[in-house]
């Protein structure tokens, strides 16, 4: 356990990873290697509650379908749908060239096109807060799950600090819960784009949220039938943030810690100005609130659960 604690640490920090992050909006490409390094750091974690190593793994909202190229290739068989055509080609087209053996298609979550009890595990990563009835589609996930299967879930719990998915563009606290209005006239007064994504499009995914909440989630997976193996509300204190705690968390826990520490300080002084240092404050000031029942949601930056069928 602390091997695996070891390694999720420095997959957080590395420079390599760190990267991925600040460059993911730059391009196509770009992105499906962020895609790619992210299903990397949640493999560990997910091959505990598989039950093989050739698991036959159906992910739900690909997107460019850089984690599922990533799991693929760690030998995982997997299926990965999108109800986005043009993203499912993208898709297509980087598993050819990373010669992953991943079947991908066009497809509605809440109507998958496949046989009862098909599926090891269904993959729900930054999915369930953006369907249009998160209910039909957890049902969905049971249906083709074979028994004792899993449906590993992440999302942002919609009243969480920046949970509007516009903080590339306004990075304001529980902005996005202001009347629509008002969101979408702060956002279209922006002109300047973030790579790949516009204030348009940032828009669009804004208005694609469900409100889901922490709460909502689980009467949703009970409903369908699942219970709740493993869950867990994490606090945001920005990426920043994050890379600050876990670095000065490794330089501690290492022998020497100084070069360590040396360069945690030192990417810390890079990254955070004037206001991502105060946003940092706040949130960090407010990260405990992320562990307790029932007000979590105002805190939380996301929700990791793991759904096992009966």
């Amino acid at each position: 356990m602390e091997a695996r604690k070891g390694a999720d640490i420095a997959s957080v920090i590395e420079t390599e990873y760190v990267a991925t992050v600040d460059t993911r909006l730059t391009s196509q490409e770009a992105y499906i290697e962020y895609q790619m390094h992210e299903a990397r750091r949640a493999l560990p974690f997910l091959s505990r509650f598989l039950p093989h190593e050739d698991a036959r793994v159906l992910e739900v909202g690909a997107g460019l379908g850089g984690k599922g190229i990533a799991y693929a290739c760690s030998g995982i068989r997997m299926t990965s749908l999108d109800i986005d055509p043009a993203a499912v080609e993208c898709a297509a087209r980087a598993a050819r060239q990373h010669h992953a053996p991943l079947s991908v298609l066009t497809a509605d979550g809440t109507a998958l096109p496949f046989p009862t009890e098909w599926f090891d595990a269904v993959l729900l990563d930054s999915v369930v807060e953006h369907v249009h009835d998160p209910a039909a589609l957890l049902q969905e996930c049971t249906r083709v799950l074979k028994r004792g299967g899993i449906v590993f879930v992440v999302f942002p719990p919609y009243y969480g600090p920046l949970s509007g998915h516009i903080d590339d563009f306004v990075l304001i606290p529980w902005f996005h819960l202001l009347p629509r209005r008002i969101v979408e006239r702060k956002l279209l007064s922006k002109e300047e784009t973030r790579g790949m994504l516009t204030p348009e499009g940032a828009l669009k995914v804004y208005a694609s949220l469900n409100r889901i909440t922490v709460h909502r989630f689980k009467n949703l997976a009970r409903r369908a039938g699942l219970h709740i193996e493993y869950m867990r509300v994490r606090p945001f204190i920005t990426h920043p943030g994050t890379r600050l705690v876990i670095g000065l968390a490794a330089a501690i826990r290492q022998r020497p810690h100084r070069e360590q520490l040396r360069a945690t300080l030192g990417r810390a002084m890079r990254e955070f100005d004037w206001r991502t240092g105060t946003l940092f404050v706040l949130l960090a000031a407010l990260g405990p609130l992320a562990f307790v029942p029932y007000i979590q949601d105002i805190a939380a930056g996301g929700c990791k659960a793991v759904l096992r069928k009966a």
